[in-house]
């Protein structure tokens, strides 16, 4: 019986094989570099929101202690000059805008450069608090614009609910 030789076949890739091969890897590697630069670069962007919508609640409940008539008794007096501390009333909050944040007395808060805010007072309109009447309650707007130049606003309302005889 006559038989030829075993001889193993030789198993390997080739040099095309082995190029496609990194090539593919390097276009799939390029893909992922790019998903996962955009998503650390926009990762502080939930925490410039989440300080935007703090700060914006914080100057709302600031406005919105005052109360609602200025001390001689009058709704909506000019304002005082002057720092936010001199604030005695909602209505002096109207039209107050400062490009950076600060405390009630003027001093800057540090680490929230980039931050500015804006406030309006108003006289409600007819049925935005249901039967309360016009003259009775205020609306507080508070606007705060992020370093990432997107605006967060709060609106909140004062009513007169202090007064004698009360606002009806």
């Amino acid at each position: 019986m006559c038989s030829r030789p075993f001889i193993p076949r030789q198993q390997g890739t080739t040099l095309v094989e082995l190029v496609m091969a990194i090539a593919i890897a390097g276009v799939l590697v390029v893909g992922l570099m790019t998903a996962y630069s955009s998503i650390v670069g926009r990762s502080s962007d939930p925490m410039v929101r989440t300080q935007a919508i703090s700060l914006a609640e914080s100057y709302l409940e600031e406005a919105l202690l005052k109360p609602y008539l200025d001390p001689s008794g009058t709704v909506c007096p000019a304002a005082p000059s002057g720092n936010r501390e001199n604030f005695n009333n909602v209505c002096d909050y109207h039209n107050y805008s400062s490009s950076s944040i600060t405390l009630p007395n003027g001093a800057s808060v540090s680490g929230l450069s980039g931050y500015s805010v804006s406030i309006s007072v108003q006289s409600i309109d007819a049925g935005d608090l249901g039967t309360v009447p016009t003259n009775c309650a205020l609306s507080v707007v508070v606007n705060i614009t992020s370093p990432l130049n997107e605006t967060t606003s709060v609106t909140g309302y004062r009513t007169d609910y202090e007064s004698t005889p009360a606002c009806i």
